[in-house]
């Protein structure tokens, strides 16, 4: 009974090891399936998960008070809205505002870091400034800065952009210029290069992928932060804001929801633009960002 016993569970711990390295085989298998698999897929099938969850909820939860239209009805509105050239007009205006306080937010927070470079001790200092930026409530400062300008002015559009891109850019360019190697500034100091030598040889060089990453992040949150300021804008009617705004105003949800797709692809395609610019000023970074769902 003892030899038959120990046969048995002998037998039965291989079949267990067996079962298990079945199991992890057919787990490595199916990683390596879907690692294999080209990105666009995963979006693909996220896409259509969203797009199904959104059908399901529009004619369940929300079907009696219409504020989650079904996306058939809202791609329809959407394509209708394309052909109509007042929206392209309020893309170009969003955009233009969105570019002038991309291009302002990002000049102050490169300056913050750069200045990080000639007096180290700053380094605090500026990324405190930078936090103050994002901690600031932009509904509660729109206000102010409207007041301040004349009727008609898109300032205060401008304005939230830039202040939704400075803590991004600040915090990753700092984080970029750190990250040199200690090695390779050694190396140039020791034949005579000036700290100059060593920004342009080593430490741009380095910042470019964390700078590039961070750009990309601003382009959506500067486009963003110009619509937010369109809410607020007197003696303008021209905007993804200001359509938001008259879609809200008449409970036309379908437009609401065609509107806010629009200024969702507007900043997603920013995004998509600063990456592959990304990828052409720092081609060395290109396969950590494809590792890590990068540019």
């Amino acid at each position: 009974m003892t030899d038959i016993r120990r046969e048995y569970e002998r037998d039965l711990s291989q079949s267990i090891a067996l079962d298990a390295e079945t199991s992890r085989r057919t787990r490595r298998s199916v990683m390596g399936t879907f690692h294999a698999m080209p990105p666009w897929v995963g979006a693909v099938v996220g896409i259509v998960v969203i797009l199904i969850v959104w059908q399901i909820v529009a004619v369940t939860i929300f079907k009696v008070t219409g504020s989650v239209p079904q996306p058939g009805l809202v791609f329809a509105q959407l394509f209708h809205d394309l052909t109509d050239s007042v929206y392209w007009n309020a893309i170009a205006k969003t955009a233009s505002s969105a570019g002038w306080g991309f291009l302002w937010g990002n000049v102050i927070a490169l300056v913050l870091a750069a200045l990080v470079l000639v007096f180290p001790w700053f380094e605090g200092m500026s990324t405190q400034l930078a936090v103050v930026t994002t901690c600031i409530p932009l509904t509660a400062i729109a206000p102010i800065v409207t007041l301040l300008m004349p009727a008609g002015s898109r300032t205060t559009s401008i304005f939230l952009a830039a202040l939704s891109v400075i803590f991004t850019t600040v915090v990753g360019t700092i984080l970029g210029l750190n990250a040199a190697s200690q090695t390779q500034i050694d190396v140039i100091r020791a034949y005579g290069g000036s700290r100059f030598t060593v920004l342009v040889k080593v430490r741009l060089i380095a910042a470019l992928p964390s700078i590039m990453a961070a750009l990309k992040l601003a382009a959506p949150a500067a486009f963003l932060g110009a619509v937010l300021g369109e809410y607020f804008l007197i003696g303008v009617d021209s905007g993804i804001g200001i359509l938001l705004l008259a879609a809200t105003a008449t409970a036309a949800s379908v437009k609401l929801w065609a509107v806010a797709l629009i200024s969702a692809g507007v900043a997603g395609l920013a995004y998509f633009v600063i990456g592959r610019i990304g990828r052409l000023v720092a081609p060395w970074s290109a396969g950590d960002a494809r590792a890590g769902g990068g540019f």
